[in-house]
C-alpha cells in the first residue's frame, strides 16, 4: 500500500511503494514465477507420462527408476533440500497468492507450448523474455525520503549524494513513476533508479535539480582510449549472435546463437551505451 507523507507546501514528501500498489506492477511480477511454474508443470507432465507409459508397458522397473532418478536429479541440485529448509514468510504470499500462481502457471504452461507449435526456439525466447518484469520488481518494496528545505533526498535508507548527479531522466507510469541517476565518475556506489509515486516526481526533480545547479563539480568524462575499447568490446560481444547464427547449422546451432546472441548482446548493448554518454 501506497504511503506518503507531505508537510505545507510539498516541502518534505516519504513514500512506500510496493508491486500491491498498481495493478501493472502487480501483473508484471507474476510473469516470471508463472513462466517457470508453467515449465515445472511441463516437467512433471512429462515425468507422468513416461511413468504411465512404462507401467503400461509392463514394465514397473522402469517406472520406478524414472522416478527415483528425478527424485535424485533434484536431490542433487539441493533443490528439495532448499524447499525443506525455506520458511515462506508473509511477504511472499503478499506479493504472490497461491490460487494466482496456479493458475498463473497453468496459463505458462499453455504459452510455452503455444510458442513450441510457432518455432522450437520459441519457449527458450519465452524464458528469456520472462526475466525482464522479474528484474523490474526485484527493486520492490521501495521507500524513500526528499527534504526540500535541507537539500537531502534518501532511497531505501541510503542517502544519494545529489552534488554528483550529472544527469536525471524520468517516466511516468500511471501512478508510478520511473526516475534514472547518472553519476560522475567516482561517486561511491549510490542508487541509479529511483521509484516513487508520480505525484511526488516534481518535488525529487526540483531537488535534484537545484542541487546539482548549485554544484561547482564539473562532469569528468571517459578518455579516448577507453571510450574505443569500450565500444570495440560492444561491437564484437553484440556481434557474437549474428555471427554464430551464420555459421552455425540450423537447429541446434541456432539454438546455441540464439542463447549467445541473448546473454552476450545485452552486455554488448551496456558497453555501447557507456561508450557513448560516459
Amino acid at each position: 500500500m501506497v504511503q506518503a507523507t507531505s508537510d505545507a507546501g510539498n516541502v518534505t514528501v516519504h513514500w512506500e511503494l510496493d508491486v500491491t500498489d498498481s495493478p501493472l506492477l502487480q501483473i508484471l511480477a507474476y510473469v516470471g514465477p508463472c513462466i517457470f511454474g508453467g515449465f515445472g508443470i511441463l516437467a512433471g507432465g512429462l515425468l507422468l507420462w513416461l511413468v504411465v507409459s512404462a507401467v503400461l508397458d509392463g514394465d514397473p522397473a522402469r517406472a520406478v527408476g524414472i522416478v527415483v532418478v528425478a527424485v535424485l536429479a533434484l536431490f542433487s541440485r539441493r533443490y528439495i533440500l532448499a524447499l525443506l529448509d525455506t520458511n515462506l514468510t508473509d511477504p511472499f504470499w503478499n506479493r504472490y497468492s497461491r490460487r494466482g500462481l496456479i493458475i498463473g502457471s497453468v496459463c505458462g504452461a499453455l504459452i510455452l507450448l503455444g510458442s513450441a507449435q510457432l518455432h522450437p526456439t520459441a519457449p527458450f525466447v519465452v524464458f528469456v523474455a520472462s526475466w525482464a518484469p522479474l528484474v523490474i520488481t526485484a527493486a520492490f518494496p521501495t521507500s524513500g525520503h526528499a527534504d526540500l528545505a535541507v537539500g537531502r533526498l534518501v532511497v531505501d535508507e541510503t542517502e544519494i549524494p545529489l552534488e554528483a548527479i550529472n544527469a536525471f531522466r524520468a517516466v511516468s507510469v500511471g501512478t508510478v513513476a520511473v526516475c534514472w541517476l547518472s553519476y560522475t565518475r567516482g561517486v561511491p556506489t549510490a542508487s541509479r533508479i529511483i521509484i516513487l509515486p508520480s505525484n511526488y516526481l516534481d518535488v525529487v526533480s526540483e531537488l535534484i535539480a537545484t542541487e546539482a545547479n548549485s554544484s561547482n563539480q564539473e562532469r569528468s568524462t571517459i578518455g579516448r582510449t577507453e571510450r574505443l575499447i569500450a565500444g570495440l568490446f560492444g561491437l564484437g560481444m553484440v556481434g557474437i549472435g549474428p555471427i554464430l547464427w551464420l555459421i552455425l547449422p540450423p537447429g541446434d546451432g541456432q539454438v546455441v546463437a540464439l542463447y549467445a546472441g541473448a546473454m552476450f548482446g545485452l552486455f554488448g548493448l551496456l558497453l555501447l551505451w557507456y561508450a557513448y554518454s560516459a
